[in-house]
């Protein structure tokens, strides 16, 4: 389980980082909704509101307890999201336009 509660960034790479390194292990991400991956991994992340304790709490509990299947379908859209949006693929868009 990474757990990634940051309360305002931008290209925080962290969370990319896990998911890149779990590719058999299939962690369970819990990503501030503030961070700035939120927007690209929030569907196979647990998104939390970092204030608020009770929900960070229940999260990382429902991450150690999540049922394998829906640990491994969480990981496979973000590790997905994570190989096929490289650097590579990013500065590529540049030189297309």
């Amino acid at each position: 389980v990474a757990l990634v509660t940051s309360l305002r960034d931008g290209m925080n790479l962290v969370s990319y980082e896990f998911v890149a390194c779990q590719a058999s292990k299939k962690g369970v991400l819990i990503l501030s909704e503030f961070a700035g991956a939120a927007q690209s991994l929030g569907a196979g992340a647990i998104l939390v509101n970092p204030w608020n304790i009770t929900e960070v709490a229940a999260s990382i509990g429902y991450a150690l307890d999540m049922p394998a299947d829906e640990r491994e379908k969480r990981h496979q859209f973000n590790f997905k999201h994570v190989t096929t949006h490289t650097s590579q693929e990013w500065a590529a868009t540049f030189v297309r336009f």
